[in-house]
């Protein structure tokens, strides 16, 4: 058993954390948010971090017992501050995409910010006709409101655990204000699998959605260059010219009446 008023660091998913004791780390470990295999731990008096699952006293005995999978050894390092940590170490890309990640998962947010919002209006759709034939649509206007409400918080919601989910810190959402910036925040929420800020590998189902996403990000650039053109075209054009200095003669005489 280690000493418990040792103090401790741990490293998870790259980043490093602590000091803290033994009974925080022990705490951790019951609740979780501690991974035997993939996170680090390492206090003075040790060469070099060593995962937290073969750290006596970290975990209850029965996880000890279960003998989590041998993971790489970390490359040996020289520590000359024996009163800090070892330096960062690197973490396995692959240990990093299994990993547990928190903040809302790819499928809920599309579920929620695409397929929500769809539901939402075929639903009210539906209820038009009702709506328009009750003699008191206020409290339908009242059940609208709420639901588009509740809506809208749902979709910043699961965003901001979203930017979580994928690495970055949920602060980015307001970068969904600054133009261009929100296409490659838009592009990291959309498409990629938890963690992808420090693994930066796609999945096959996130390829797909990549493809999709700068897809309709082009087409949409097409289509608004397109009417762009249309637009100018049709103002130039000396038919409507004439129809609009028509119009301006009518309303000239109509008020000099």
């Amino acid at each position: 058993m280690k000493d418990s008023s040792a103090q401790w660091y741990y490293s998870q998913a790259g980043q490093q954390h602590g000091p803290v004791g033994m009974a925080e780390l022990k705490s951790l470990a019951q609740s979780g948010q501690l991974n035997p295999r993939h996170d680090m731990v390492w206090t003075q008096g040790m060469k070099d971090w060593q995962p937290a699952g073969e750290v006596d006293g970290v975990f209850e005995k029965r996880a000890v017992e279960e003998k989590p999978a041998p993971v790489a050894a970390a490359p040996a390092m020289t520590n000359p501050d024996p009163y800090a940590p070892p330096a960062e170490i690197g973490v396995d890309a692959a240990a990093l995409q299994g990993a547990i990640w928190p903040g809302a998962r790819r499928r809920s947010f599309l579920l929620v910010t695409y397929l929500l919002p769809f539901l939402l209006l075929f639903a009210l759709g539906l209820m038009a006709p009702f709506i328009e034939q009750s003699s008191n649509p206020a409290p339908f206007g009242l059940v609208i409101l709420f639901a588009l409400i509740a809506m809208g918080i749902s979709i910043i919601w699961f965003g901001v655990q979203r930017l979580a989910n994928v690495g970055m810190s949920r602060w980015w959402y307001l970068g969904n204000l600054v133009p261009i910036l929100q296409l490659w925040i838009g592009y990291r929420m959309f498409a990629c699998p938890a963690g992808y800020a420090y693994h930066k590998k796609l999945d096959g189902a996130g390829i797909v959605l990549a493809i999709l996403y700068w897809g309709m990000l082009v087409l949409s650039l097409l289509v608004a260059v397109g009417v762009i053109l249309i637009i100018q075209g049709a103002v130039g054009s000396p038919e409507l010219q004439r129809e609009i200095e028509q119009f301006i003669r009518e309303l000239e005489q109509s008020s000099s009446r």
